[in-house]
């Protein structure tokens, strides 16, 4: 694996606001009072899909690949396959062939069950020089958001890297990616479309923000090209006064959550884009009455968890369609995503993939279904 890389350093800024639809009891979208969401002994933060009547998981068809390596965000890229990040591991093929590396990159090709990777990448010496966070696929162009240093540590802050040669090769920006962003503000999540950010909503890419364990996230968009240009962002601060068009702010410091869950968040959140449905859909996990949320380590942590919701916009208004205590088992699980390559022809069959540690550190994916309405 090669090692062509600089560094890069990122920062976000964050300031404690009010989430859309918290302060309204009456608000549909406001949180915790929706005992009729699908859901475990953990209540749902959202009502129920008025689209999405449940999801099902078929557990025969489970694949479990990169065993050894952790996280896997994924991205479509313009020639049709998946690019996927990884942490702390060998990738796809290499377990316990030669040294970890702490960041690496595989593209994926086939469809599931089938799949093969090629592991195109890697840096750093196993844990603590950096993990990656999200990364999307923009015309040819390969941009990724990581985490310079380690993501359990709660200040470390999210850098760049960028890849025009389909992720062989790779170059660290310099300094912080969002500079006037306290410590700790980082990248949660890109919402994600078609091959290489084809069949976007408008010429904008949506980037999820937000803090280690925390209940809220924050949402902000910024034309492709400008990606890496902090000042180009424009931040989500809430909706108009008739309550469906969303405000857009130059400030950080103006931002509002655009999605709350008292239950919080890991570290990665999943979004992508079901043209079929014309749903959004964001996976994520969230802690639950006997987890430990102080903890930044995965293993003492007891995350196990998935909450699965859709929207009809990136910024919501958001609906439950699936909130179970334990997806599977009671083994910890941190990142969850729906490649947007593998819904079917209608929309409601899906693969999702998820990865945790230390029992799942790997990528597994199974076979989902939704059911409508």
């Amino acid at each position: 694996m090669s090692k062509n890389f600089y560094f890069i350093t990122t920062i976000c800024m964050v300031t404690a606001l009010t989430p859309i639809g918290a302060q309204d009891a009456a608000d549909p979208n406001s949180a915790g009072k929706n005992p009729s969401a699908p859901g475990d002994s953990t209540m749902a933060p959202y009502p129920p899909s008025p689209v999405i009547d449940s999801v099902t998981f078929d557990w025969s068809s489970e694949r479990v690949f990169g065993k050894g390596s952790d996280q896997w965000p994924m991205t479509w890229t313009a020639d049709g396959d998946l690019v996927a990040a990884w942490g702390d591991g060998w990738g796809w093929n290499g377990e316990g062939k030669d040294n970890k590396r702490s960041i690496g990159v595989t593209r994926i090709s086939g469809t599931p069950p089938t799949l093969n990777g090629t592991d195109l990448w890697g840096d750093g010496p196993g844990s603590g020089f950096g993990k990656p966070e999200a990364l999307i696929a923009l015309g040819n162009d390969l941009r990724m958001f990581w985490t310079r240093g380690d993501s359990i540590n709660d200040n470390d802050d999210t850098a760049t890297a960028l890849s025009r040669d389909g992720g062989l090769s790779w170059t660290y920006g310099k300094g912080k990616a969002f500079p006037k962003a306290p410590a700790g503000f980082r990248v949660r999540g890109i919402c994600q479309f078609g091959p290489g950010n084809e069949d976007s909503l408008d010429d904008y890419v949506y980037v999820y923000f937000g803090f280690n364990r925390q209940n809220d996230l924050y949402l902000g968009r910024v034309q492709g090209e400008h990606l890496f240009e902090p000042d180009e962002y424009r931040w989500f601060k809430g909706l108009s006064a008739e309550g469906n068009m969303p405000i857009w702010s130059e400030s950080m410091h103006d931002r509002a959550a655009v999605f709350h869950d008292p239950n919080g968040y890991y570290w990665h959140i999943g979004v992508c884009y079901n043209a079929e449905l014309k749903r959004y859909l964001m996976t994520k996990p969230h802690f639950c009455a006997d987890d430990n949320r102080d903890t930044p380590l995965a293993k003492e942590s007891g995350v196990a968890s998935l909450g699965i919701f859709d929207s009809p916009t990136p910024w919501g208004p958001w609906t439950t369609l699936h909130y179970r205590d334990n997806f599977k088992d009671d083994l910890v699980k941190f990142s969850y995503f729906i490649p947007a390559k593998f819904f079917s022809d209608n929309g409601q069959g899906f693969w999702m993939a998820w990865s945790g540690w230390p029992e799942y550190d790997s990528v597994s994916f199974v076979k989902g279904h939704l059911s409508l309405r």
